[in-house]
């Protein structure tokens, strides 16, 4: 669930049988009651981007990995402070993030940057995969040893190493599980069991095929999270097909965030179908997909292919009836477990739809939820 916040994590803190709890900590949370704990064995900011500015006193940037870094502030003496080398803002919070050091990147070691360099030559901990020229292998550097965590392409999250943001999580966790004694054993293991399902990751990068149509359903409510998405459809796309995108973003966005979402959708797709979230979050009826249809047409997308369905069932329904054979459909999705239901029931004359298989199996079955 949607479970970043101090009293959920309270919830798990108070139950006295678990002997690990990895809490994902939004700002939202910071901002309204601040941490649920006094101080934690392992902190980890995965990157900075402009999402959720304007409120609660957060106008840019800057300000939004100050209130990030009260994360890796709260790790005791003894514990570990995981930053991404990759993201200036985020690596500049090792001036202020407490106990030991240990960064990640996707740079290939030759393009890390100084401190990076002088960490590692040091005996410092980090992770390290070169996405850029490869191979995909996911290296631990320690103690001036360098031992093989796995590859990149042998996760199935990764899509073959194509979903660079899923290579990056995965050495975030590599990186956490390391730093908790966690044998690389298990963590190699570990990686190879995880994917895309549903089941194990809802609303993330969830895939599917019926009827021929490739569907991805993913929770990418930023512009951000639709730029990740779209370094992973452009290396889907194929031969002359079409690729359709139902795009909607939280209304309590700002105008710019919105604008800027629209920009993106119009780089990636060929035909885009807009909508809006069930919660307007304080918008008129209409008004954020009007101000996505302005940035697509200020991109330079054609008026005449992009549609507006408010509803996005509706507007779901629009893109799996009008989608063609070999078509990739994608749902910045809200209401996931609905989206999820539709997209993955068998058509009438069939008994299951067929998970996709262009990169890599998911390794699980569908469930209609």
């Amino acid at each position: 669930g949607d479970c970043t916040g101090p009293r959920s994590a309270r919830v798990v803190l108070g139950e006295p049988t678990i002997d690990v709890a990895v809490l994902e900590t939004a700002r939202g949370g910071l901002l309204r009651e601040g941490l649920a704990f006094d101080a934690c064995d392992i902190g980890c900011v995965t990157n900075v981007t402009a999402d959720h500015l304007g409120l609660r006193g957060v106008h840019t940037v800057e300000d939004l990995a100050a209130v990030k870094s009260v994360v890796v502030e709260a790790v005791h003496e003894n514990g570990w402070s995981i930053l991404n080398a990759d993201d200036p803002r985020v690596a500049a919070m090792r001036e202020e993030a407490r106990g030991h050091i240990c960064y990640f990147s996707t740079k290939a070691p030759k393009q890390w940057p100084d401190f990076l360099k002088d960490h590692v030559l040091h005996g410092g901990r980090a992770l390290g995969c070169d996405l850029a020229s490869g191979p995909f292998d996911m290296i631990l550097y320690d103690q001036a040893q360098k031992m093989l965590i796995c590859r990149a392409d042998e996760i199935p999250a990764t899509m073959n190493g194509m979903a660079a943001f899923n290579v990056e999580n995965a050495l975030a966790a590599s990186a956490m599980a390391v730093c908790n004694d966690v044998p690389l054993p298990v963590i190699r293991e570990a990686l190879r069991s995880f994917g895309t399902s549903y089941e194990q990751s809802a609303g993330r990068l969830n895939m599917v095929e019926r009827e021929g149509v490739r569907i991805i359903v993913d929770y990418a409510h930023n512009p951000g999270g639709l730029r990740a998405l779209g370094g992973l459809v452009r290396k889907l796309r194929t031969g002359n097909s079409s690729c359709i995108g139902v795009v909607g973003i939280g209304g309590d966005r700002r105008d710019q965030d919105i604008f800027e979402m629209g920009e993106i959708a119009a780089s990636l797709f060929d035909r885009l179908i807009l909508k809006e979230d069930y919660d307007l979050r304080g918008r008129s009826a209409g008004e954020v997909p009007a101000i996505l249809r302005q940035g697509a047409l200020k991109a330079g997308f054609d008026a005449s292919k992009i549609e507006v369905v408010l509803r996005e069932h509706e507007a779901v329904e629009r893109a799996l009836g009008s989608a063609l054979n070999d078509d990739l459909i994608v749902v910045t999705a809200d209401d996931i477990a609905r989206v999820w239901a539709r997209v993955s029931a068998p058509p009438a004359n069939e008994l299951d739809p067929i998970p996709y298989k262009g990169a890599i199996p998911l390794q699980s079955e569908i469930r209609v939820f």
